[in-house]
């Protein structure tokens, strides 16, 4: 039993090698002489050129000196002057005064016209606010946070006429509107 078990080694042995003569009888050299002509052409005709490199110019430094300059966050002297006349010139102010509303402690955005009813010719309007309170206002009474005095009341909303700071120490009067709620 032990000679065939070497006889079958043996067969494997000498069909490995067999197989490896094959492989690298096959990997001998064969003319491959196109093949080298074909890449001696490629070379000769496309020659790469490189651009010579660009004429970089040396950096020159500049001296920054603010103190010359106006400070950016300061208004010009016209500026001011300008500011001053309008200021001057509308004599529009908020009444500091007068007694504020209970709807002046919200802003417009977070008051809600919910209805409007008419008492004697005279619209009231309906004004929820965020905390759910319901309040009763009518033409000349102040709402929101910026003074805001109804000018009218009809049934699509409330028109009313704020005075707002312009931002130069002055007041201007803008008009703004609150809608009934859907």
């Amino acid at each position: 039993m032990k000679l065939t078990t070497q006889k079958r080694h043996s067969n494997k042995w000498a069909l490995y090698c067999v197989t490896a003569i094959i492989t690298l009888t096959g990997c001998a050299e064969n003319n491959i002489s196109d093949l080298s002509t074909f890449i001696a052409d490629v070379k000769e005709k496309h020659k790469g050129q490189v651009e010579a490199l660009p004429v970089i110019s040396p950096y020159g430094t500049h001296e920054y000196t603010a103190s010359q300059l106006r400070d950016p966050f300061r208004p010009s002297v016209s500026q001011v002057k300008e500011a001053t006349l309008k200021r001057s010139s509308n004599g529009l102010k908020p009444n500091q005064v007068r007694n504020k509303e209970a709807l002046e402690r919200y802003t417009l955005q977070s008051l809600e016209m919910v209805g409007i009813m008419n008492n004697n010719g005279q619209n009231w309007a309906i004004i929820k606010t965020p905390d759910n309170s319901v309040f009763r206002v009518k033409k000349g009474n102040y709402i929101g946070e910026n003074n805001g005095k109804i000018s009218r009341i009809s049934e699509s909303g409330i028109d009313l006429k704020e005075i707002v700071a312009d931002g130069h120490g002055g007041w201007i009067e803008r008009k703004n509107k609150l809608s009934l709620a859907e």
